[in-house]
């Protein structure tokens, strides 16, 4: 099974096509489209009169430059005055993250831990044991794996890196902080950046009893 599983994480044309495929399904769900609502009483005669046919058709003479020669869709157009989708990475989810992280501040206090987690892969037995080599992370021997050909076996496999990130970083955050390595944990908060060679790191700051300042 476990093989089966992995059957595909270095196929690097697969992967990309299955991300694609589910972040247009997700962004197909999540898009909002704001309107006022002193014309929304049309606005929803227009959409509930709309055919599929009708929207391909007013997208394939917009990719063209070419006008739009449906009132209704271009009535619809005017009457739209933003468009939203609260995706991973969207400006939408920056500005509600951002919002979080100021509610954290004002509801449990301004942190003063910052930490960057920045799991060593190239180093770490473990990254080759999500990559599928059958090694023992316990007794493991690294002159079996030179540095080498150990960041060169990482690099055709990027899911497993990936895996291999938020394992570890849900240890340290299930483990020592959950556990009170800065004292009682009353919030944290991180986000991820990638690193010049594309491998993931994370900035967090974390709030405990001990460590607490409130902001009037």
């Amino acid at each position: 099974m476990l093989r089966r599983y992995r059957r595909f994480q270095s196929h690097a044309h697969f992967v990309g096509l299955v991300f694609d495929v589910m972040r247009r399904r997700k962004s197909s769900i999540n898009v909002s489209y704001h309107t006022k609502s002193v014309t929304w009483n049309h606005t929803r005669d227009i959409l509930e009169s709309l055919e599929v046919s009708d929207l391909e058709n007013a997208a394939t003479l917009s990719r063209t430059q070419n006008r739009i020669d449906d009132s209704r869709i271009r009535t619809l157009l005017n009457s739209v005055s933003r468009t939203c989708i609260n995706l991973d990475g969207s400006d939408e989810r920056k500005s509600h993250l951002f919002v979080d992280l100021k509610s954290s501040i004002v509801f449990f206090g301004l942190p003063i831990i910052f930490l960057t987690l920045n799991p060593g892969d190239n180093y770490s037995p473990l990254a080759l044991f999500y990559i599928g080599k059958q090694i023992d992370p316990r007794q493991f021997e690294p002159g079996l794996y030179p540095y080498e050909d150990r960041v060169r076996t990482l690099l055709d496999n990027l899911l497993a890196v990936v895996e291999y990130f938020h394992t570890t970083v849900r240890a340290i955050i299930n483990g020592p902080l959950t556990g009170g390595l800065f004292g009682p944990l009353l919030q944290y908060f991180g986000t991820i950046e990638y690193q010049g060679r594309g491998t993931p790191h994370l900035h967090m700051l974390v709030s405990s009893t001990i460590f607490q300042v409130h902001v009037s």
